[in-house]
C-alpha cells in the first residue's frame, strides 16, 4: 500500500511540474494558447491521480473521476487541434461532453454505481481521445515529431482502454478481468502514465517550438510591405536552385520618386503593395529586392515565356489606380530579362538583368530589355509622365 501511495504522489508531482513548465513556456513565447490547454490537461489529470489513490473516500473518487477524466482528454484534444493549426472544438462537441458528464453525476447522486454510472463519462473521455487521434492521423507529410506524437497518443489510448472495465469500478480485494487486483492495476497504469505523459508533453512542445521557429523564419524572409520574398531569401533560393535553366526578371516602377513627392509616402506604399500583388499573381518566386525594385525567378522557362509574362504584368499595372493619384498618371514599370544557366553564377545573372533594366530605363522607360541581345520591346501605351 505504501509503495502504491508513493507512486501516486510521484506521478502527481511529475504531472504538475510538466504543467508548470508548459505555463512558463507560454509566458515566454506570449503565444501558443495550446500550451495553456496542455497545462490544463496535465493539472486535471494530476488531480485525478491524486484523488484516486488509496484511502480517498469512494464518493469523492467517483465524483472527481467523473469530471476530471473527460476534462483531461478534452483539454488534450484542444491542445492537439491548436498545435496542428486547427480551430477549437465546436460548441456542439463541448455540449455533448458536458451532457454525458452531467448524466454520470446525476446517476452517482442517485446511487447508481458501476457500469451504468461510469459509461457516460468514459464515452465523453473517449470522444476527446478520438478527437486527438483523428487530427494527428490527418497530418500530411508527417515529420519525426508527428510520428512520435501519434505513438504517444496511441499509448494514452492503451491506458484509457485498460482502465475502462476496471477503474475505478474495481473495489479493494476484487480481481479484475485482467487477473489483477486494484493495487496491481494502479501500479501498472501509473507506471505507463509516468512514461508516456512526459514523452507526449515533450513532443507537443517540440511541435509548437518547431512551428514557431518556422513562422519566425518565414517572417524573416518576407518583405513587410508586400509579403513577397525579401532580397536575402530570394538570392538564397536562387543560389540553391537545382534546375538546369531558367530566366531572371528585374523590374522597377517608373518615376516612383515622383509619386512619393507628389502624393506622399503612404500613396507610394500603396502603389508598391499593388505592384507586388500583381507580381505574385504571375510568379510565386517574386521578391522585393529594393525600394521600388522587384525580381522574378522563372525556373526551367525560356526568354519568350518571360517576355509574355512581362507583357501581362505591364498590362495589369496599367489598370492599377489610386484615388489620390491623377487619372492621367498611368503607372508603368521597366523590365530587364536575363537567361539563367547552371554554369553561370547567380550574381552574374543579376548583373546582366540589372544592365538590361537600366537599358530599358535609359531608352525611355516602360520597356522590356533583353540580355545579351540588348533588344528593346517598345511599349504600346503612353509612358508615365
Amino acid at each position: 500500500m505504501g509503495d502504491t501511495i508513493s507512486l501516486f504522489s510521484a506521478v502527481f508531482g511529475l504531472v504538475l511540474a510538466l504543467a508548470f513548465v508548459c505555463t512558463l513556456i507560454y509566458a515566454g513565447m506570449r503565444s501558443q494558447s495550446s500550451l495553456l490547454w496542455l497545462a490544463g490537461a496535465l493539472v486535471s489529470g494530476g488531480l485525478e491521480v491524486l484523488v484516486l489513490r488509496p484511502g480517498t473516500e469512494p464518493v469523492l473518487q467517483t465524483t472527481c473521476a467523473t469530471i476530471l477524466l473527460p476534462l483531461t482528454y478534452f483539454c488534450g484534444s484542444q491542445t492537439i487541434r491548436l498545435a496542428l493549426g486547427h480551430k477549437q472544438a465546436s460548441g456542439s462537441f463541448v455540449a455533448i461532453i458536458g451532457l454525458l458528464v452531467c448524466a454520470s453525476l446525476v446517476m452517482a447522486g442517485l446511487g447508481i454505481e458501476n457500469l451504468y454510472q461510469t459509461m457516460p463519462f468514459k464515452i465523453a473521455g473517449a470522444m476527446g481521445l478520438a478527437d486527438m487521434l483523428w487530427w494527428t492521423l490527418r497530418v500530411r507529410g508527417k515529420s519525426f515529431i508527428d510520428y512520435g506524437l501519434l505513438v504517444a497518443i496511441l499509448g494514452l489510448t492503451v491506458i484509457f482502454l485498460l482502465r475502462i472495465p476496471a477503474y475505478p469500478t474495481v473495489g479493494e480485494g476484487f480481481v479484475s478481468i485482467y487477473g489483477m487486483d486494484r493495487p496491481e492495476i494502479e501500479r501498472l497504469l501509473l507506471s505507463l502514465t509516468a512514461f508516456i505523459t512526459p514523452a507526449a508533453v515533450v513532443l507537443i512542445v517540440a511541435k509548437l517550438l518547431n512551428g514557431a521557429m518556422l513562422g519566425y523564419r518565414e517572417k524573416s524572409e518576407r518583405d513587410g510591405l508586400t509579403d513577397l520574398l525579401n532580397r536575402r531569401a530570394f538570392e538564397r533560393m536562387a543560389q540553391e536552385r537545382h534546375y538546369r535553366s531558367g530566366v531572371l526578371i528585374l523590374c522597377d516602377i517608373d518615376h516612383f520618386k515622383r509619386i512619393n513627392d507628389s502624393y506622399g509616402h503612404l500613396v507610394g506604399d500603396d502603389v508598391i503593395r499593388a505592384f507586388g500583388k500583381e507580381l505574385r499573381k504571375e510568379c510565386p518566386q517574386a521578391a522585393r529586392i529594393g525600394g521600388e525594385e522587384f525580381a522574378l525567378l522563372l525556373p526551367e522557362e525560356t526568354v519568350p515565356t518571360a517576355v509574355a509574362m512581362t507583357h501581362a504584368i505591364r498590362a495589369r499595372l496599367q489598370s492599377v489606380s489610386h484615388p489620390q493619384i491623377d487619372a492621367d498618371h498611368k503607372l508603368t514599370a521597366s523590365f530587364g530579362i536575363a537567361p539563367l544557366s547552371p554554369e553561370e553564377p547567380f550574381r552574374d545573372a543579376m548583373e546582366a538583368a540589372d544592365r538590361a533594366l537600366y537599358r530599358a530605363k535609359n531608352a525611355g522607360r516602360d520597356r522590356i530589355a533583353l540580355h545579351p541581345t540588348g533588344i528593346l520591346v517598345p511599349s504600346n501605351t503612353p509612358r508615365a509622365a
